[in-house]
């Protein structure tokens, strides 16, 4: 849910934007709530089979816009200032940890990437590092463009605004800014629909309503899409400047519980409990028990350290010394 508000919230923002200008002063939340309807009707609506076409379409867009970003982006950024010892902050990487841990989520799918490719490890690993790979170039690439134009301009603007919404409104770099502005888009509109199926999903196992069951499914349906979207829309419109919070406390609790702390104490369960049951595919990592104890604990220790940063227990410490 933390993700879904970052989503509505940011793609209500940069609708605004779009169409700010030729209608001048927008009612409060009016992006939001027509972010959320638009993409609520949209996915009530329609078929899967259509939904999945409309969002091959999107993921085309999202792919061109990219390259258009690298191809436009790269001759005006200035790498120099990028990686300059002067604007290297290190001690802020460990706050940077919870959006990198968001942004390459892939884990919920090796179950399906394992079933698919029959358990044949060479596959499997062929598979998960080249999936893993392509996307981490992808934000690299992104980064270094994006923070490399914003440093062409004026360094000190990064602490002050957010370097995409800058991009976004440059006057002499209108081409560069509507295609930012598209991708960002485009890219949060393509996640969003993954989210609502999953949240769908969810909601579906935990109620007990079984979607194959066409009367049952319909039924419950205007109440499991207004539970999907109705929570996440009213906190974006409480607060439009959401985004970056959302991902940071999804990031930080969320994401790194599910997929940081609950997979490999799933896994040690199965391989060293008492039950003792054989496993479909052989260990594929060696070392056995550390690097799965050594991923749940540093896990859990990240957690604790966010946990206490946004209580400010750490600003209070440092205080006293």
């Amino acid at each position: 849910y933390a993700v879904m508000v970052a989503y509505i919230a940011q793609g209500g923002a940069n609708l605004e934007q779009f169409i700010g200008g030729s209608m001048g002063d927008l009612p409060h939340g009016f992006g939001q709530v027509a972010t959320a309807v638009t993409c609520a009707l949209a996915l009530y609506v329609a078929r899967p089979g259509a939904v999945e076409k409309v969002n091959n379409a999107l993921v085309g867009g999202v792919v061109a816009t990219f390259l258009g970003i690298v191809g436009l982006g790269v001759g005006s950024a200035d790498f120099g200032a990028l990686i300059a010892p002067a604007n290297q902050h290190p001690e802020e990487v460990v706050n940077a940890f919870p959006i990198l841990f968001l942004a390459m989520v892939f884990q919920n799918i090796v179950p399906t990437v394992t079933y698919q490719l029959e358990g044949d490890r060479d596959k499997i690993t062929t598979a998960i590092v080249v999936g893993t790979t392509l996307p981490m170039l992808m934000f690299l690439a992104w980064n270094a463009v994006i923070l490399g134009n914003v440093m062409g301009i004026d360094p000190t603007l990064l602490t002050q605004e957010d370097p995409v919404q800058l991009l976004q409104s440059l006057s002499d770099g209108a081409v560069l800014g509507n295609l930012v502005g598209a991708f960002s888009e485009l890219a949060l509109v393509t996640s969003l629909i993954g989210f609502v199926y999953g949240l769908r999903d969810a909601w579906t196992d935990v109620l007990g309503i079984d979607q194959n069951k066409v009367e049952e499914y319909e039924r419950y349906k205007p109440l499991l899409f207004a539970g999907i979207f109705a929570p996440p829309l009213l906190l974006s419109m409480a607060n439009p400047d959401i985004f970056y919070h959302a991902l940071d406390y999804g990031g930080a609790f969320g994401v790194s519980t599910l997929f940081l702390v609950l997979p490999p104490i799933m896994v040690w369960k199965q391989r060293y409990g008492e039950d003792n049951e054989p496993l479909s595919t052989k260990p594929m990592v060696p070392l056995g028990k550390i690097p799965l104890g050594s991923m749940w604990k540093a896990a859990a220790t990240l957690i604790i350290e966010q946990g206490a940063d946004k209580l400010g227990i750490v600003d209070f410490f440092r205080e006293q010394m």
